[in-house]
This record gives structure tokens, sequence and C-alpha cells, in this order.
């Protein structure tokens, strides 16, 4: 349990040290990518389903700035 906990923190001050705009683009980038593997193994075609949610995700994200601490 206490190597989980140590992944999760280290994960979490990578993830908070992160530019506003690298986060918005790592979360974009996520979400594209799942969006893809999963229409993909239902044997769709969602390769502009995929693009939009990325592009959302990132314009969302950077306007929304859950990193912000003030």
């Amino acid at each position: 349990m206490s190597n989980t906990r140590q992944l999760y923190r280290r994960l979490d001050d990578w993830m908070r040290s992160l530019s506003r705009v690298q986060y918005a683009v790592l979360v974009g980038f996520t979400a594209a990518v799942t969006v893809l593997l999963i229409g993909t193994m239902l044997g769709d075609s969602v390769t502009f389903q995929a693009v939009l949610m990325g592009l959302s995700m990132t314009i969302v994200y950077y306007v929304l700035n859950p990193n912000h601490t003030g």
C-alpha cells in the first residue's frame, strides 16, 4: 500500500507542477487516445470524435485551469 501511495503522490506532484498549457494538452491527448482506443475495441471508426473530444478537453481545461491554487 505504501508503494501505491508514493507512486500516487509522485504522479500528483508532477501533474501539479505542469504549466497551464502542458496540463491542458496532457488531458486533451489522454481523452483523445482513450476515445480512439475504446472506439477501436468496439469496432467503430471514431477518429473525428476522438479529435473533437481531445480538442474540447484541452480548451475546457485551459480555460478552467484546475491547477490554480488561489
